[in-house]
C-alpha cells in the first residue's frame, strides 16, 4: 500500500487547496503549532480539510530543552487538539540542536514517550516524526518499538526506497512544488483511517474521553524490577498500542518502573518490550516443570514440528537473539542430538532463521 500526501505548516500560507487534490494527494498532515504557538494557519487547513473530507492527521513541534518548558508546550498542544478527531495520527516533532547539545537520549524518549501518553489520555492516537539521525543516535529506539514512526529521508523520489527500516508508517521522502510552492510529500504505507476508526472505537466512550479504568485501580503496584510477570487478556501498553497476542501467553521479566510506580516497563532476556500499567499484570506460576516432562518435551521435536523459542534462549553457540524471535514460529529442518536447526516452513506464516538452538529451548506448537 502506497499512499500519497503532503505535510503543511503557515510556510505554505494560503496554498490552494484545489492544486493539493489535483496533485494526487490523499491525505494531509497539518502543523497544528510550535512551542507554545498555534500555528496560523491550522484553523484554515482544519477547515479546508474537514469541508472536503480530505483525511488528516497533525504535529506538533516541540524545542523544549526542560521539562518545565516542555509540560508548558505539551499544555498547548492539548488545548488545540483536544475535541479532534483527525484520520491520521498527531506526531510528536523535536528537531533542534539546542535539544541534542542539552538533553540526554534518555530524556528527548521521555518526551517522545510523555507526549504520546498525553495523546492517548485525551483521546488521539499518535507517533513520533523522525530522520534517522535521530532514531540512530537521539532516541532510545528500542523504547519507540510500539510506537507509530513517521521517518523523514529524503531520496527525492517516491520510486527510490528510505535504506532505513524503522517499521515507519509514514515516510517523508522530500518536496513537490504545488501552488507556486514547496510542500514536503509522504507516502503512507498502511490505511490509517481504518486503523484509527477502530482505535477510537477502542479507546474512546461516547463521552469522548478514554475508556480507562478508575485512575483509583492505577496505584503504586508491590513488583519490583526482576519479577517475572505475565500481562493480562486483554490489555494494552500504557501508550494505548494493542499488544500482538502472543504477547498474552508470554512470560516476561520486569525492568523498572516509573517513578510514580503505576507502570512497569517489561522485556525479555535484558531487552525492553514496552511500558505496561501494573495493573495489567500478574505475577507469573512459580510451579516447576518437572525433568521427565521436559525430557518428554524435548525428545519429542522432529523434522517437520513446528516450534517456538523459549523466552531468553539464545542460540546453539551461545548468541543473543532479537526479543521479536520469541512471539515468532519455526520450522525444525533438522535433529542431531540436541542441536536443532530451525528453518522456513512451507506455512507462508512462519518466519526462517535459519538458525541452531539447543533442543531443551524449544517447544512444539
Amino acid at each position: 500500500m502506497r499512499i500519497k500526501g503532503f505535510d503543511i505548516s503557515r510556510a505554505q500560507e494560503n496554498i490552494d487547496f484545489d492544486k493539493i487534490e489535483k496533485s494526487g494527494a490523499k491525505f494531509v498532515i497539518i502543523r497544528a503549532g510550535i512551542r507554545t504557538d498555534e500555528d496560523t494557519y491550522f484553523r484554515r487547513y482544519l477547515n479546508e480539510c474537514t469541508n472536503r473530507k480530505i483525511p488528516y492527521g497533525l504535529f506538533w513541534y516541540f524545542e523544549a530543552t526542560s521539562d518545565e518548558a516542555f509540560d508548558k508546550e505539551l499544555a498547548a498542544c492539548v488545548k488545540v487538539v483536544k475535541g479532534l478527531k483527525p484520520e491520521y495520527p498527531v506526531f510528536f516533532d523535536m528537531e533542534e540542536q539546542r535539544q541534542i547539545d542539552n538533553l540526554t537520549n534518555k530524556e528527548r524518549t521521555d518526551m517522545a514517550l510523555k507526549f504520546c501518553k498525553k495523546m492517548t489520555e485525551i483521546g488521539l492516537p499518535s507517533g513520533v516524526y523522525a530522520n534517522p539521525s535521530w532514531m540512530q543516535n537521539y532516541y532510545d529506539r528500542e523504547r519507540l518499538t510500539d510506537i507509530d514512526i513517521w521517518l523523514a529521508h529524503w531520496t527525492e523520489s517516491p520510486d527510490i526506497p528510505s535504506k532505513f527500516d524503522y517499521n515507519q508508517k509514514l515516510w517523508q521522502w522530500g518536496t513537490e512544488i504545488v501552488d507556486d510552492r514547496k510542500v514536503d510529500s509522504n507516502i503512507c504505507f498502511v490505511d490509517y483511517p481504518t486503523i484509527t476508526a477502530k482505535w477510537y472505537k477502542e479507546h474512546t466512550t461516547s463521552n469522548n474521553t478514554v475508556n480507562k479504568e478508575d485512575k483509583a485501580e492505577n496505584k503504586i503496584s508491590s513488583f519490583k524490577p526482576g519479577d517475572k510477570v505475565k500481562v493480562k487478556s486483554g490489555a494494552v501498553f500504557s501508550n494505548g498500542v494493542k499488544p500482538i497476542s502472543a504477547v498474552y501467553t508470554t512470560e516476561f521479566v520486569i525492568q523498572r518502573l516509573s517513578k510514580d510506580g503505576t507502570e512497569a516497563c517489561i522485556g525479555i532476556a535484558g531487552q525492553d518490550t514496552g511500558w505496561m500499567f501494573c495493573k495489567d499484570l500478574m505475577l507469573s506460576s512459580k510451579k516447576a516443570v518437572s525433568k521427565s516432562n521436559t525430557a518428554s518435551d524435548s525428545s519429542s521435536i522432529n523434522v517437520g514440528d513446528i516450534v517456538r523459542i523459549k523466552s531468553g534462549s539464545k542460540t546453539y553457540d551461545g548468541s543473543s537473539v532479537d526479543d521479536w524471535v520469541y512471539f515468532k514460529r519455526f520450522y525444525v529442518s533438522s535433529v542431531n542430538g540436541k542441536r536443532v536447526v530451525l528453518n522456513k516452513s512451507p506455512d507462508s506464516t512462519v518466519l526462517a532463521i535459519n538458525t541452531a538452538f539447543n533442543i531443551k529451548d524449544l517447544k512444539k506448537v
